[in-house]
């Protein structure tokens, strides 16, 4: 998948208008998942993504675990939106990276991840 598939996908189903609204969504939320995982599921998942996704991502050296409703609330935080238009936003995200990776990769993130964080994926 292109870059630009990516985020006019996330754009699309979180009805955001802007590309650099979009783009920023990509980023942050992809920024929260990864530092949710082990340093190493989050560097593989990164790689089956765009490169402009992969290089703009930074990741924390060691994982964070959360809930999936304080997940949402960093996303919200971070881009300064309703925890609604967050979680809309972290569907979306969450819907292209599903598309982008291999099936495999996308089980294996969802491995790493509390049961709660299924709501995020509807």
């Amino acid at each position: 998948m292109q870059y630009d598939e990516f985020v006019q996908g996330v754009g699309q189903r979180a009805g955001i208008d802007e590309q650099e609204d979009a783009e920023r969504t990509s980023i942050v939320v992809l920024e929260e998942l990864c530092n949710r995982l082990p340093n190493d599921e989050a560097h593989d998942l990164l790689s089956q993504l765009p490169a402009r996704l992969k290089t703009a991502v930074d990741v924390m050296a060691s994982a964070e675990p959360s809930s999936a409703d304080a997940f949402v609330d960093r996303v919200s935080g971070r881009l300064e939106i309703s925890p609604e238009d967050a979680r809309s936003r972290v569907r979306a995200v969450f819907a292209m990276v599903r598309r982008a990776v291999s099936q495999g990769q996308f089980e294996d993130v969802l491995s790493d991840l509390d049961a709660e964080y299924a709501d995020l994926l509807a």
